[in-house]
């Protein structure tokens, strides 16, 4: 077992009685300085005595190993005799012969400082070894995340919105940022291994093509994360496709880890690594059948059960719990609020999935039913930190809140040197949804009742004399699609369109029909050329203007139907547009 958050690094768990909790062993990381002591080992109760200074009737420094047996009830350690060799005692202070001892082990010095009562004994940073407990707040970190307030926060396939999913960037990431949780996708390939990868192939996010069951640990090895391709072109193509070991061993014990367990057999994998990495108390395991749950069960690691609409086809809430599993995973468009209150008054705890925007989650009940609430990007729709009054694309990669539209898959958009972000729908690109494509960038949302938004922006390409490139106003951070019908793909809001040819429109939406509102000719745009937009709304007008160029340059539009709740999207049809600069003000 492995324990993390506060303690120092001369502290060993104890129980509510103070006695030394017996589960073999015990790594101890001090949260916030990645400090780390290791118990050698730990009894029911009160320490060996005979570890407490030399050996009786012997004059050279005792050294202590652990033994580790399944029922604890042997401790062993070493010691250089008075002739200069290793010897073994046991805690009936019995000898052992030295041609039993193994000579791979190293010895270590015995503590200077006697322990008291309830004590273990651990091995200290600078490798000496020490005796102590650890505070009461220090907890396994799955136990932390229990005693946690509610929602719990997970990080989807480690924070997939912000870094490319299921690498070990993203769950460095995650764990820096803090996110309550991380979720993984692992699978069993052919020979036994367990690497992470969410698809049954693995061509949509590595260099290599295929069944992800159909690998060897070889194979996955030698394959990348194909990164600049799909999730952004500004990160390598390069990354390692982790194995399941590699992040246990890389944020196990610094953060609880959800592993979706996704083929036959991965489960019993998962907690065969996560026993020999002693993470029991980092990890839950989660699966869509029983089967994958069985191992973590039999285990005593915590299991989750996913279904789509939180309604079990073949057994109660009652039935599901008595199995050993105590959490439930649904989706929060499938599940309806009752079947997630009923399933948390049976004694579920309810994880929702895979919640992206603010307006989804607001629709989730709070009365304490939602568990925990999974999202790629859940630092932006919890949404707990401040709203942004300016962009960050000069850091090159996507912001909390760059969420794109359903119909452009996992497309979001480009970033270019110095300070850009891009969408291209020029050409064919984007030709399954009408040449057109959107992102919202809603760190900088909700906008105030009444603000400016400059931006500079080039049209790189233009297809035709009236493609466009977009800002959208929405109410909430619903998506917004402009090829496609309905109040689901068209919130209400705004939508400000400025074409090639120069003509700025403003639409507004309304049940998710879209209606002219103003028009104004202006100087065409020059494909390259550095133009620059504000759009200011007062309490009563919209007004939109190219500062950049002379003559008529801005359309005023009378208009106060809405004004809270504002979320701006950047998009673009028919043409490859780039903006930099974006700011906000009140």
């Amino acid at each position: 077992m492995q324990y993390t958050f506060g303690g120092t690094p001369s502290d060993v768990l104890t129980d509510d009685a103070g006695n030394v909790v017996p589960d073999y062993p015990v790594i101890v990381r001090v949260a916030g300085t990645g400090q780390q002591v290791s118990a050698l080992y730990e009894l029911d109760g009160a320490p060996i005595s005979q570890l407490r200074s030399n050996p009786a009737g012997h004059d050279q420094p005792g050294a202590i190993r652990p033994f580790r047996t399944d029922d604890i009830t042997e401790i062993e350690y070493e010691y250089t005799g008075t002739s200069g060799q290793p010897v073994r005692w046991y805690q009936a202070a019995r000898e052992v012969p030295q041609e039993a001892l193994s000579t791979a082990r190293a010895a270590i010095p015995a503590p200077a400082v006697a322990g008291t009562a309830g004590d273990a004994l651990l091995l200290g940073e600078n490798g000496s070894p020490v005796w102590g407990r650890l505070t009461s707040g220090t907890v396994a970190p799955w136990a932390a995340l229990e005693a946690a307030t509610g929602p719990r926060w997970i990080a989807h396939r480690g924070g997939a919105l912000l870094a490319p999913e299921n690498s070990i960037e993203a769950m460095r990431m995650a764990a820096a940022l803090n996110a309550d949780a991380i979720e993984i996708d692992v699978y069993k390939v052919a020979d036994g291994g367990l690497f992470v990868m969410h698809d049954t192939t693995v061509d949509r996010t590595s260099n290599l093509s295929g069944s992800t069951a159909s690998l060897t640990t070889p194979a996955a090895l030698r394959g990348r994360i194909d990164a600049g391709s799909w999730f952004a072109n500004s990160w390598p193509s390069d990354l390692r496709i982790p194995l399941f070991s590699d992040v246990l061993a890389e944020v196990g014990n610094t953060i609880p880890i959800i592993v979706h367990c996704n083929n036959f057999g991965s489960g019993a994998v998962a907690v065969e690594e996560i026993r020999r990495q002693e993470l029991d108390g980092s990890v839950l395991i989660m699966a869509w059948t029983e089967a994958e749950l069985a191992a973590a069960r039999a285990a005593g690691i915590p299991s989750l059960l996913l279904d789509t609409d939180g309604v079990l086809p073949d057994k109660t809430y009652a039935q599901l719990l008595a199995t050993g599993t105590r959490y439930l995973g649904v989706d929060y468009s499938q599940t309806s609020n009752a079947t997630i209150q009923a399933a948390a008054a049976a004694g579920l705890r309810v994880v929702v999935y895979t919640v992206n925007r603010r307006t989804h989650y607001a629709a989730l009940p709070k009365d304490g039913s939602v568990w925990a609430v999974v999202s790629d990007d859940p630092w932006y729709v919890r949404g707990t930190g401040a709203m942004r009054t300016s962009s960050l694309f000069g850091a090159g990669t996507f912001f909390h809140g760059m969420v794109g539209i359903v119909d452009a898959g996992d497309y979001r958009g480009f970033f270019q040197t110095p300070a850009w972000f891009g969408l291209d729908a020029s050409g064919t690109a984007m030709a399954s949804n009408g040449g057109y494509v959107s992102c919202l960038q809603g760190y900088v949302g909700p906008l105030p009742e009444t603000f400016t938004v400059d931006v500079d922006y080039v049209l790189d390409v233009t297809d035709y004399a009236t493609a466009s490139l977009h800002f959208t106003l929405t109410v909430d951070d619903q998506q917004y699609d402009e090829d496609a019908t309905g109040t689901s793909a068209r919130a209400n809001g705004y939508n400000v369109l400025v074409r090639s040819n120069g003509t700025i429109d403003v639409y507004k939406n309304t049940g998710g029909v879209a209606t002219n509102i103003g028009t104004v000719a202006t100087a065409a745009i020059t494909p390259g050329s550095a133009q620059h937009l504000r759009i200011r709304l007062t309490a009563t007008q919209i007004i939109v203007t190219r500062t950049n160029i002379g003559g008529t340059n801005s359309v005023t539009v009378t208009d106060s139907t809405y004004r809270t709740g504002l979320y701006p999207h950047l998009g673009v049809r028919d043409t490859k547009t780039r903006w930099a600069n974006l700011a906000v003000t009140a």
